[in-house]
């Protein structure tokens, strides 16, 4: 009888989570390149859910479809459930309710509305929809959210880096501003974990497009301080050493001391930034017909007319999260269940290859890394999360040994009881399985971020990348410059865009 009961629960458990899109299938469909049929599948899923995190996977998948007014739509639709969330009272019958059902009874009661990351990238990858449609500003206004995510980000994660702060020195003063966390290095490379370099990187050079040389400047130096491979990419493509710098690097001091200590200036200014110069746009003067036409800027060795390629590269697939149910047997209750988070590793993709005509490569920076982000918050969260399952694991059983001890207290019943525990807990794992399956973060998104500047010859050809998925892009002799976007949503698929100005 205990049997058929158990039998019978795990078909239900199967029915009750048909209508989602599984992780697996996502994972698949995205290394084998079907993305058209996973579309499918998740407006399916969106429609019948209206989750922030099933609009979150449904943007994705239109961006890489290259749908970027839909893919815009749909990213706004995510952020409306975002605002709605967060205009919430702090304190609210709904959220207090939503609170207790995931520490009481069921991991997913209370709705996913995203980790910090996953907040802050999504007005990073709508940005990239706008600058394929060539709307420089409208990508300007995304990242200026983003950088009010990654603010938000930040202020949350606060308290956890004072925490660590105090493995490395017990001393220090308990309330530290930002800006001084910044300037320690053991810190500053924890915080790596937690902001985001390719973002800030990206709009760098978006502002700068757009005319905002000033919010350029600024997120040009934090994307430095976050990673030196930021600082790497804006030196290749930006050499030009800014003359506070160049004269301390001149500079001849007959003290030998203060020679050691005006190195160490200079190390702490060019790891900060300093000595990275953005350069205006080429500017524009009016042709004898009255339009505009880009006065192409000349190297000063051989006087010739240049262009800018920038190239944004995403490539793997992000970690997946699950909820994993882990059944120990107990007596008279059939089971206890244990509902744990846990994450499914991320696909790496491949490295992406650029060249510039005749056979001059590109070099690409790796600024984002997905799983770190996600291990690092799984790695915060844990403490929280296992003692929520004992929690839940606890009540079920409660209810479990309640309705055992009821059916035994009767006459009629006494000889059923355990069937009536056993039932109690499979039911409450049908619930709790239902619910699970909400848990899930944001699984389209790549795994790797890369980006990719040079300055090229007037009328060059780029090519991007290599064997079957090789694509070449001539470029126009009447452009400033090119953005190029390339997709790999398999080690077999490539998916090449771009935008001039």
């Amino acid at each position: 009888m205990l049997r058929a009961i158990l039998l019978f629960s795990m078909t239900l458990l199967l029915a009750g989570c048909a209508s989602r899109v599984p992780s697996d299938a996502i994972r698949s469909s995205l290394s084998t390149g079907y993305v058209s049929d996973l579309r499918e599948k998740m407006e399916k899923t969106h429609d019948s859910f209206g989750e922030f995190v099933t609009a979150l996977n449904l943007a994705r998948l239109l961006q890489i479809e290259g749908n970027w007014k839909e893919s815009i739509r749909r990213y706004d639709e995510a952020l409306s459930m975002l605002e709605e969330y967060e205009a919430r009272a702090v304190v609210n019958v709904r959220e207090i309710a939503a609170t207790t059902g995931t520490i009481l009874l069921a991991r997913g009661a209370k709705q996913y509305y995203g980790t910090g990351y996953e907040r802050s990238l999504l007005h990073t990858f709508n940005s990239l929809n706008y600058v394929m449609l060539g709307d420089f500003s409208g990508a300007a206004v995304e990242m200026r959210k983003m950088d009010k995510r990654q603010e938000y980000w930040l202020q949350e994660s606060e308290s956890r880096i004072e925490k660590s702060v105090s493995q490395f020195d017990p001393d220090l003063p308990y309330q530290y501003s930002m800006r001084d966390l910044l300037q320690d290095e053991a810190v500053r490379n924890l915080m790596t974990n937690y902001q985001d370099p390719f973002s800030y990187a990206l709009s760098s050079i978006l502002f700068r497009i757009a005319g905002d040389m000033q919010a350029s400047d600024v997120n040009m130096r934090r994307a430095v301080k976050l990673d030196n491979q930021a600082g790497a990419l804006f030196r290749q493509a930006w050499p030009q050493p800014s003359p506070p710098l160049q004269a301390r690097l001149g500079k001849k001091n007959r003290n030998a001391k203060k020679d050691i200590k005006d190195e160490k200036k200079d190390e702490k200014a060019a790891d900060e930034g300093e000595g990275i110069v953005i350069p205006p746009l080429l500017p524009l003067r009016m042709t004898s017909a009255g339009d505009d036409a880009p006065v192409l800027g000349r190297t000063p060795e051989t006087g010739e007319s240049q262009q800018e390629v920038t190239i944004i590269a995403t490539s793997g697939i992000s970690p997946s999260l699950k909820v994993e149910h882990v059944r120990v047997r107990f007596p008279r209750m059939g089971y206890i269940l244990l509902d744990l988070p846990s994450y499914t590793r991320a696909i790496p993709g491949l490295q992406p290859h650029a060249t510039v005509s005749p056979d001059t490569p590109l070099v690409f920076y790796p600024l984002l890394h997905t799983d770190r982000l996600a291990y690092r918050t799984l790695k915060d969260e844990v403490r929280f999360e296992i003692g929520s399952a004992i929690s839940r694991a606890a009540v079920r059983a409660g209810i479990s040994a309640t309705a055992y001890a009821a059916a035994r207290s009767n006459e009629d019943t006494q000889d059923y009881a355990e069937v009536a525990g056993a039932l109690a807990t499979v039911l409450m794992d049908l619930w709790t399985y239902s619910m699970s399956a909400s848990a899930r973060n944001w699984e389209t998104l790549p795994n790797e971020g890369y980006i990719a500047m040079a300055m090229v010859p007037n009328g060059s050809t780029i090519t991007v990348g290599e064997g079957v998925n090789k694509r070449s892009l001539p470029l126009p002799n009447d452009i400033r410059g090119v953005i190029i976007m390339m997709t790999y949503f398999s080690n077999s698929h490539m998916r090449m865009d771009y935008v001039t100005y």
